[in-house]
């Protein structure tokens, strides 16, 4: 079954309705529609057609409708959704279900369910979000304030171990003065008669994987705007000595209103010389997703720093822009092998719009070796502030350091003079301050731009 849950800017302002099987429906302000939403005056009397079918729900704007459906944080005229996803109109947010919410008596939703608890100190359970790893997230409400938040919970198992235990209290307490406008902001910590809780922002949205699996790879352009607001989070961890250690589709969050998070800090650790968070790592134990970790933080986690982060970011984007990260097949030491060892798929195999200057990008923040990759997040966020880097024409305008340090050309030492053969890579020297780099021949007759001074260089053989 299918239901829409209608969800109205104040309290009692809302609805849950079945879908009808293959019969379209209209939503509006007239109750003619049917299902009418009359609280809401910025939706109109008739506004949209709905249909569901085959698991997908299609949503279509009337001309004379007044203002736009909003989805995945874009107005549109027209949008498909899967359970779980959700659209809004005015200010009514519309949620596609399976199945309808459990109301109790007093209109508010049940607990959880048995096994689960109804509450836990100054939270109430609503209902179950998710389970890890570590223990279970619910979506709670803190009673004194009514705010609704993720209350990510210890589970029994973990509870008897201290180090199990330390390690989620680091956790917390690493997050609790993390403010960023990508970050997913931690509230408090706390222990309930022996249940440790962390409360923190909720995101009522999706994560990057979910929206990759239900609706395939992203387009560029919304793809490195993700990127580019994830990066700004990250800079402001490592301005702080921290690493995250788990960049990874499933860890960012994407609000309905479209603004993506950074979450989970479980195995971020601090630089800082007297931190715990560096201590509380045991020697040989890998830390990270084996899909997007970086070789040197497979080898040895404590070596991660903030190059280990551009690496995991950059596994991630790949996966954004393809459907897949760069090594999806084979065993765990398979996949920690291929990161050490084989350059990742051209992204444009698996997706042909694929810019040539995004490739080059994802080919230095995925370099094998740190010394080759962005050396921070500031010095990739220069790379991809503008849209040149989603310019499907790049003739005019790819950037000589984009390529700075991949494997397939690299930036060489000032005055190197030895010709290149005529399939090999490039020489070529910027007029105005000298630097030299050497690029790939396909770049031959292109114009570039100097990393050091921004001038143009004109990429011919010497």
């Amino acid at each position: 079954m299918a239901h829409l849950v209608a969800e109205g800017p104040e309290p009692g302002q809302g609805w849950c309705r079945e879908f009808p099987a293959g019969q379209a429906v209209r939503i509006g302000r007239s109750p003619e529609t049917g299902w009418d939403v009359g609280w809401d005056r910025q939706i109109s009397r008739d506004h949209a057609e709905l249909l569901f079918d085959n698991g997908c729900l299609a949503v279509r704007q009337f001309d004379a409708a007044r203002n736009p459906i909003h989805f995945d944080g874009q107005p549109t005229q027209a949008c498909q959704l899967h359970f779980g996803e959700s659209f809004r109109i005015g200010k009514t947010v519309f949620r596609l279900v399976e199945e309808p919410p459990d109301q109790d008596g007093s209109g508010s939703v049940s607990p959880a369910g048995p096994g689960h608890p109804h509450h836990i100190g100054d939270y109430l359970i609503s209902r179950l979000l998710g389970t890890g790893g570590m223990g279970s997230v619910y979506l709670a409400r803190h009673t004194p304030t009514g705010r609704n938040v993720a209350l990510k919970v210890l589970g029994d198992e973990m509870s008897i171990n201290p180090d199990m235990v330390r390690r989620f209290q680091l956790e917390g307490e690493c997050a609790l003065d993390l403010k960023h406008a990508n970050l997913v902001e931690v509230y408090e910590t706390g222990n309930d008669e022996g249940t440790h809780y962390i409360a923190q922002e909720y995101i009522d949205g999706v994560d990057i994987g979910e929206l990759i699996q239900q609706r395939g790879p992203l387009p560029p352009k919304r793809a490195i705007s993700i990127i580019r607001q994830v990066a700004g989070a990250l800079d402001y961890l490592h301005q702080g000595n921290i690493i995250h250690r788990d960049i990874k589709p499933s860890n960012l969050l994407v609000s309905r209103e479209g603004t993506p998070r950074l979450a989970d800090m479980g195995v971020a650790r601090s630089t800082t010389p007297d931190s715990d968070s560096g201590r509380m790592t045991q020697v040989g134990t890998l830390i990270g997703t084996v899909d997007y970790i970086a070789p040197e933080q497979a080898d040895d986690s404590h070596s991660a720093d903030a190059r280990s982060d551009i690496y995991s970011l950059g596994c991630t984007w790949y996966e954004m822009l393809t459907g897949s990260p760069p090594f999806p097949n084979g065993t765990l030491t398979d996949k920690i092998t291929a990161h050490a060892t084989q350059p990742p798929p051209d992204p444009r195999e698996l997706n042909p719009d694929v810019p040539e200057a995004m490739v080059a990008v994802l080919d230095r923040m995925m370099a094998k070796s740190p010394d080759r990759r962005y050396q921070s997040i500031t010095e990739l966020l220069d790379d991809i502030a503008t849209d040149t880097v989603i310019t499907p024409d790049v003739s005019n305008s790819v950037l000589a350091g984009l390529a700075e340090s991949s494997g397939e050309f690299h930036l060489e030492d000032e005055g190197q003079d030895q010709p290149p053969a005529s399939t090999g890579p490039l020489i070529i020297t910027c007029a105005n301050c000298g630097r030299s780099y050497k690029v790939r021949a396909s770049l031959a007759g292109k114009r570039l731009k100097c990393r050091d001074c921004g001038k143009a260089i004109e990429a011919q053989a010497q």
